[in-house]
């Protein structure tokens, strides 16, 4: 017999799917992992198939199944990777493959933007227009693969492609809907106005029970029209915290759970990740370490000083505004440098694990090699997609694990500039910044950053923030939680506290100043 009420997080992930319960208790009860593809099948392009996702999806649910009762899941919810782009067609068909976020071949349609919408589009959203968000992938498409274009009934963001598989209904919410550049914020929400500061108040409540549309209105269709794109296909956007449906009797066959299950509309990745991880204050911080390592800083508003630097994002509550480095280069480095040594060409975690190992053995500026990581384009703070992966100080005696280490520390050094972007906007209300994501399970990572960054790091047990994030929206939206900020801290649990060591900082201090200089000498290579 169920003790606790139990919730469903779908976490699609850039690199894996995962599949969390969580009980009342803000709890986790079981996790499950899938992986899926992503496919570079031109320059510039990063692509996966949704239909890798749903064999995904069938493979973890089986496993869940032998885990907990799925026929007792209350509700299920949602997170996923953002400024994807999926399009489908009347009857939610897919007809391209997922254009993901660190995908750049849409460099002209961004030129193009910039010339016609670039003022609009900093105005209401104090982001410039780059290929890592929506609209110039969109743009892209229409002018490319016309047909498909022509022929697509709406384009979606990734998890709402997925949730569609849930309920039949093809919809957004205001987190996703955000990073295509085609929401004005000072629309959306609106029902939310008298949240309290608490992060859940009887304002907050309301809107999440009475299942009003705080996203409504918020699509700018007069700047997508200027743009040449048409409205039509924007679907209708919500609140991350109303209910979007039920569970249908197809997907209740294919998945096992109970038929009329409510289901939450949940949020982008990064935003669900600030619910996980207990960003709801100006200056909370916090770092993944994913595929692309996202650093994330609650700030009251979004700040000229910052523009092009870092992007601003809304939160899950209405009216709340967080600022992301986004660095593309994060554990896609580890995994690209796992390929390029593994006997097959695949990833191999036992790989990294010995390279590791063989790192840690290497002093902190490993003797002068250097690596600028940009692998697929540089994130935050340059924005990029010209940008190229280089190695200087290579001799003859230089290994795998001097290599390896010089990767890691390439994106420390790059993470830097973010949390240095960070405390100028912060003005004296930095926080503990709290690491997450598959990247801490690189033993020598987490103390090389925080050596980097000279500040103490707080480790998430649970590593998982968007997929806890998305469990506890799921169960504020059907009224297990009554108070999101609350759920937050109760899920939120700290396994280790790491601290910078001064002789290293001082070592890497120089190193980054040196790091600093090469990419501006890089940058006169890249203009010849």
């Amino acid at each position: 017999m169920r003790d606790m009420p139990l919730m469903l997080a779908i976490d699609l992930g850039s690199s894996q799917l995962k599949l969390l319960v969580m009980d009342e208790n803000a709890r986790v009860r079981a996790v499950v992992t899938e992986g899926y593809p992503t496919l570079t099948p031109g320059p510039g392009y990063l692509v996966q198939r949704p239909e890798d996702w749903r064999k995904a999806l069938e493979r973890g649910f089986a496993r869940m199944s032998e885990l907990v009762e799925l026929a007792e899941i209350e509700v299920v919810s949602f997170s996923g990777h953002m400024s994807g782009l999926v399009m489908v067609d009347g009857e939610g068909g897919v007809l391209y493959p997922c254009v993901m976020l660190s995908d750049c071949r849409s460099g002209e349609e961004c030129r193009i933007l910039e010339k016609c919408v670039g003022d609009e589009i900093r105005r209401m959203s104090g982001n410039p227009v780059i290929d890592a968000f929506s609209l110039p992938k969109l743009l892209w498409m229409k002018r490319n693969e016309g047909e498909i274009y022509r022929r697509s009934r709406w384009w979606v963001s990734p998890k709402d492609c997925v949730r569609f598989w849930f309920t039949g209904k093809m919809e957004t919410e205001y987190t996703d809907a955000y990073n295509s550049l085609c929401v004005d914020r000072r629309t959306v929400g609106g029902c939310c106005e008298k949240e309290d500061e608490t992060g859940g108040g009887d304002g907050w409540k309301a809107c999440a029970e009475a299942g009003q549309k705080a996203g409504a209105g918020g699509w700018s269709e007069e700047m997508i029209r200027q743009a040449g794109l048409d409205v039509e296909k924007f679907p209708e956007m919500h609140g991350p915290v109303e209910i979007a449906g039920k569970v249908t009797d197809e997907a209740a066959a294919s998945f096992g759970l109970k038929a009329g299950t409510p289901v939450v509309y949940g949020g982008a990745d990064m935003a669900c990740g600030a619910v996980g991880n207990g960003l709801f204050e100006t200056g909370d911080t916090t770092l993944t370490l994913g595929t692309c390592a996202t650093f994330l800083s609650m700030v009251e508003k979004e700040q000229a000083e910052a523009f092009g630097k870092v992007t601003f994002h809304m939160h899950v509550l209405p009216g709340q505004v967080y600022a992301l480095g986004s660095h593309f280069n994060g554990g896609l480095a580890v995994n690209w440098f796992s390929k390029a040594f593994s006997r097959d060409g695949q990833v191999d975690y036992e790989l990294v694990r010995e390279m590791a190992g063989e790192a840690a053995k290497v002093a902190p500026g490993c003797d002068g090699v250097m690596t600028v990581p940009f692998l697929a384009g540089s994130g935050s703070p340059y924005f990029d997609s010209r940008d190229r992966q280089s190695v200087i100080g290579i001799d003859a005696s230089v290994g795998r694990g001097k290599l390896f280490r010089s990767q890691l520390e390439g994106v420390a050094f790059n993470l830097r500039q973010t949390l240095e972007v960070f405390g100028r906007m912060q003005q004296g209300n930095e926080k503990p910044i709290v690491l997450g994501g598959g990247g801490i399970r690189v033993s020598v990572w987490p103390q090389m950053i925080a050596d980097v960054f000279g500040k103490p790091l707080l480790l998430a047990e649970n590593p998982d923030a968007s997929a806890v994030g998305a469990a506890l929206i799921g169960g504020a939206g059907v009224g297990i939680f009554d108070d999101l900020k609350k759920a937050s801290r109760m899920a939120l649990r700290i396994s280790e506290q790491v601290v910078p060591v001064e002789e290293n900082v001082a070592v890497y201090e120089e190193c980054y100043r040196r790091f600093l200089r090469v990419y501006e000498v890089l940058g006169e290579l890249k203009r010849l």
